[in-house]
């Protein structure tokens, strides 16, 4: 195969991957979810909109400003969101493939220690209540894994450089959750492997290998509701907040903007992904009591090193390595 095939091979593999952000029915950024999140908000900006003005009927035209503005849409940060999705998902798409540690072999490993050494051998049950018993395990260990990772990403100095590059957005869309350095993606996904890994390896040994997740579009069913159901609007300007009890148990788009905030009181709140009862355990939930006007970003002495595309991949990678000679 000659340079011209190869350079061909990878142009057409990097669309592909790139396409399959959009296309693909259990990506958060295809058309379901995305239409979903807009249906939720148009119906919240509706309703403060008609409560502010005392009258039901509202100009369309406002209310398309008020859901699309182009001070948001087209801010210099949400363009550079664009372009590393662009990169990440596009030219970087080897790193989206699976890591050869994957959550199958952890848990494997996990069965074949309990047979070697424990003498066990579930025989696995298919049973629609163990499927749902089965789905409900493998969406809180992906959350709990999730979640840790993310809060390591803050307490860890050296994984922080990296992190960083998610938090430099200066305005929410929901093409800002794909807005991360390459070794961040790659420990979030190591830390929620082993999670799953460890999780599946226990049922295994307790239950058995023959059941089956419930899955939506290939995704496990409490993932795919929850990318469904507003997950898009926790990056946008739309606040949205579920109210005291219920913030408890999920994080709402609210929460999560809270966590993006510059605030002080703000830092290092609001880990969670799906469930909020993690942040609590973690001592890290805050619960807005009224809508909150936050400012996006991290510190402004920082804020440079990101507003280049150089300065998001390389940037990161000349501070960990400062980090490491000034601990020698």
């Amino acid at each position: 195969m000659n340079v011209i095939e190869l350079t061909y091979n990878y142009v057409l593999t990097a669309f592909t991957s790139l396409l399959s952000t959009f296309v693909t029915p259990s990506s958060f950024l295809s058309a379901g979810p995305l239409i979903v999140a807009f249906l939720i908000a148009f119906a919240v900006v509706y309703v403060r909109m008609a409560l502010r003005a005392g009258s039901w009927f509202v100009n369309p035209v406002k209310m398309l400003r008020m859901l699309f503005p182009k001070r948001i849409f087209f801010h210099h940060s949400a363009r550079m969101d664009y372009l590393v999705l662009l990169i990440n998902n596009g030219f970087l798409f080897f790193l989206t493939l699976s890591l050869v540690l994957t959550p199958a072999f952890i848990a494997e490993t996990i069965f074949w220690a309990g047979n070697e050494f424990g003498g066990i051998s579930a025989t696995g049950e298919t049973t629609l209540l163990h499927r749902i018993a089965f789905t409900i395990v493998l969406v809180l260990a992906w959350d709990f894994g999730a979640t840790y990772a993310h809060y390591l990403k803050h307490k860890v100095p050296l994984l922080w450089e990296f992190h960083k590059v998610h938090h430099s957005a200066e305005v929410l869309t929901p093409v800002t959750a794909l807005r991360r350095h390459p070794v961040d993606m790659l420990v979030g996904s190591l830390v929620t492997t082993l999670s799953l890994g460890v999780a599946t390896g226990l049922w295994f040994v307790t239950v058995g290998k023959g059941t089956e997740a419930i899955t939506i579009f290939g995704a496990w069913a409490g993932i795919y509701i929850w990318r469904l159901l507003g997950y898009n609007l926790r990056h946008s300007h739309i606040w949205i907040s579920y109210g005291d009890f219920w913030n408890r148990v999920f994080i709402s788009p609210a929460q999560h903007q809270i966590h993006h905030s510059t605030e002080e009181m703000h830092y290092d709140k609001n880990f969670g992904h799906i469930f909020s009862f993690w942040d609590a355990m973690f001592g890290t939930l805050y619960l807005p009591r009224h809508e909150e006007r936050v400012r996006f970003g991290i510190d402004e002495n920082e804020m440079e090193d990101f507003r280049s595309l150089g300065g998001v991949y390389l940037s990161p990678i000349r501070k960990s390595l400062t980090y490491f000679s000034s601990n020698r």
